[in-house]
């Protein structure tokens, strides 16, 4: 994170001959959109892009139009999140507005473990005198998936679903998360491509071309609850994911699409998926790696990278910065998920930590 980044592309910008920006992580979203209202440059302009960063103001357009979210208020000091707790109960989610990477977000389960969260200092820790605004939810119980893909000329050109295995704060703890693709033939699959569909299409103002990251739960009712819409490529390696699972590089053929180089005529995604296929991230711990596997021997291993031994790393603050990645496949969404846990488990088996 460097704000001189913004500074830099305006002169690149305003020296060459560019004709798109593209917005490929979460904090790039905004300096996009005031490039391309600064330059005349076609794409989403910062009021829309706002409504794909800004948590709350999403969840505002969302719901205003028919969207089902969770319950939420955004907070600005300790008395405001016991007046909500009070309405919802616990569990509850705290994050920042615009966050990014799952940093600073805290499930909290009780009166304990809010007073914890509270006396970190997550209003009145600035150098600045003042109370910033953070997001509160309730919980959703239930399974969370992510959608992944993009629009070119105003029509879905690649959509896939995924179920995440563990959470982004497991990993951010020292854990793990992954995901496994779903079958893209099954009902599930359909009915969260339709309810995708239907808020990047008509409930949230996400435009004719753009990437995009879609989180939503499924509650135990089955009943579908946005979570949040990312105008951005999906972190870790949910694209290398999808190349594994259906055989299209999706973010260069976006790219492509995006500067009029021709968009893909691919099939449906029933049609293209070759395979099942999953992927696992395995975050560092705070401390000095001794002995860390270089090879993985699993052959349902598709892939497996991994930082080096010899060295001291530090404990996670967002969800970029993993240790080791492994993506596997097998011949069911369960049969990948076992195995992701398996090869989670035979990395921590095999690995060396000291003080």
């Amino acid at each position: 994170m460097n704000d001189r980044i913004l500074k830099a592309a305006d002169r690149l910008v305003a020296e060459g001959e560019f004709h798109r920006i593209i917005a490929m992580t979460e904090v790039d979203v905004m300096r996009a959109a005031v490039l391309r209202e600064r330059h005349d440059i076609p794409g989403l302009r910062p009021d829309d892009a706002l409504r794909m960063r800004d948590k709350f103001l999403m969840k505002e357009c969302a719901s205003r139009n028919g969207v089902s979210v969770a319950r939420y208020r955004k907070v600005t000091n300790a008395l405001e999140i016991t007046d909500f707790i009070a309405e919802v109960g616990y569990p509850v989610v705290l994050k920042p507005v615009c966050g990014a990477g799952s940093m600073h977000t805290f499930v909290i389960d009780s009166e304990q473990e809010l007073d914890q969260v509270l006396e970190q200092a997550c209003f009145s820790g600035s150098a600045v005198d003042m109370m910033p605004e953070l997001l509160l939810e309730e919980f959703v119980p239930g399974e969370q998936y992510r959608i992944d893909g993009f629009y070119a000329d105003g029509e879905c050109r690649f959509m896939t679903v995924a179920r995440f295995i563990g959470t982004h704060l497991d990993f951010l703890h020292g854990r793990h998360v992954g995901s496994t693709l779903l079958d893209a033939a099954s009902e599930l699959s359909r009915e969260i491509v339709a309810f995708v569909r239907d808020v990047l299409e008509r409930r949230l103002p996400f435009g004719p071309d753009g990437l995009f990251h879609v989180e939503i739960w499924q509650r135990p009712d089955g009943k579908l609850v946005l979570g949040e819409v990312g105008a951005r490529l999906g972190g870790v390696s949910i694209f290398e994911e999808n190349r594994y699972g259906f055989g299209v590089d999706f973010k260069m053929a976006a790219v492509r699409a995006f500067c009029r180089l021709g968009s893909p005529q691919w099939p449906a995604p029933d049609e293209l998926q070759q395979r099942f296929a999953g992927h696992v991230v395995i975050s560092p711990q705070a401390g000095y790696l001794e002995r860390v596997p270089e090879r993985c021997p699993f052959d349902w291993v598709l892939d497996y990278r991994v930082g080096p031994a010899g060295r001291r790393y530090s404990a996670m603050r967002g969800t970029n910065g993993e240790l080791a990645t492994v993506i596997v496949t097998g011949a069911s969404e369960k049969e990948v998920e076992v195995r992701l846990q398996q090869a989670a488990q035979w990395f921590y088996d095999n690995t060396t930590w000291t003080d």
